[in-house]
């Protein structure tokens, strides 16, 4: 179901003229949900606190498609889980940056060789998750398609931003969406009292 999802997402977000559902949302809100999904799919490792969220107080609302953010960070965490050791953190941080709001997914795993860095947002290209030596037992691997870099990363474009890789230092990886920030209308309370 996550394969189709992505890859008519991936089809549909190419095509000229697309338009998003674009609404004013709140990141706590938003990652909540998220993480209650992704709690949900790895149980094992949120009971152990390796699964959690941090949010950097007094965020600005964000001006997206809350479908598409949390089809963004779903997919950021489902990759991080796969590919991340069961006793390795796995970390949903959300902070105002230079750029924009950013909301990176962090891990401790293996990495992504540099070779494979801009190779991984390609459709149906995938990382090496043992950091250049695949296993040997094909099985071992984890499974998908390559398509949800992609599409994580169509989206973030879609929205005037962009989605890049960042090798952590001490081992792992830092997927960084970084959305720009809009400013939000005033509350109608206000406007009203503006004009008395």
């Amino acid at each position: 179901a996550r394969l189709t999802d992505n890859t008519l997402q991936l089809a549909r977000l190419d095509a000229p003229g697309v338009q998003l559902r674009l609404d004013w949302e709140s990141a706590e809100d938003i990652v909540g949900a998220v993480m209650r999904r992704a709690r949900q799919r790895a149980p094992a490792r949120a009971e152990a606190g390796k699964l959690r969220a941090r949010l950097e107080p007094g965020l600005p609302l964000l001006r997206c498609d809350a479908l598409l953010l949390s089809q963004l960070l779903d997919n950021l965490l489902d990759n991080a889980c796969k590919y991340t050791p069961p006793d390795a953190p796995v970390e949903l941080l959300v902070r105002r940056g230079p750029d924009g709001v950013v909301l990176a997914v962090r891990d401790r795993g293996p990495g992504v060789p540099p070779a494979s860095r801009e190779r991984i947002f390609e459709a149906f290209q995938r990382g090496d998750e043992s950091g250049g030596t695949p296993p040997v037992d094909d099985s071992q691997r984890p499974r998908g398609a390559g398509v949800g870099l992609a599409v994580c990363r169509a989206i973030a474009r879609a929205h005037g931003g962009e989605l890049r890789y960042r090798a952590r230092g001490h081992g792992g990886s830092s997927f960084e969406c970084v959305l720009p920030i809009v400013e939000s209308p005033a509350p109608p309370a206000l406007i009203e009292d503006a004009r008395s």
